[in-house]
């Protein structure tokens, strides 16, 4: 029952119209926003897919920029809502790879939301395959990351109908 229901029904008849207008006035709490930037559940990072701010480096093939990792799928890289209150957003962060001196190391999009600002990838996963998607709900045009099993090279560019276009991930 929402709050201005509530109040009316608990005033009854004779105070309803005196509530009606305080209830009118009243927003509810903002909802709580907490931000997911690991969602991979191997020890250090070290069997997940990287999605990268920036692209690879023209001659290492490493993309050195902060990312998100991941092992699992994601069918809106906005992000979800668990109980409809607490909006869980999926950003970028430097260092989430631990044990790789060349892999998500630098700051560059630190704290940027993941969905539309992806670059480029890497699947360190050693059986599973990863598709970048263009559209929400694993939809549009994609692009597959096959498994490197524990190496993060090379990084792939996203091909320039994805880049910054990223909207969903599948893991299969």
């Amino acid at each position: 029952m929402t709050m201005k229901k509530n109040l009316l029904l608990r005033a009854g008849l004779a105070g309803a119209s005196a509530l009606a207008a305080v209830a009118a006035t009243m927003t509810p709490a903002s909802a709580a926003t907490s931000y997911e930037s690991d969602t991979c559940t191997s020890s250090g990072n070290a069997y997940c897919f990287a999605a990268y701010f920036s692209s690879r480096g023209t001659q290492t093939w490493y993309s050195t920029s902060a990312c998100h990792v991941v092992n699992r799928d994601i069918p809106d890289w906005y992000g979800y809502s668990p109980n409809g209150a607490i909006l869980v957003r999926y950003i970028f962060r430097a260092r989430m790879i631990t044990g790789r001196y060349n892999t998500c190391i630098e700051t560059g999009g630190d704290g940027q939301g993941a969905k539309n600002n992806m670059a480029s990838g890497s699947n360190g996963e050693c059986s599973a395959t990863y598709r970048v998607y263009y559209s929400s709900g694993h939809n549009g045009l994609s692009q597959a990351f096959l498994p490197t099993c524990g190496d993060y090279w090379p990084a792939e560019n996203l091909v320039d109908v994805l880049k910054n276009e990223n909207a969903s991930l599948d893991r299969y």
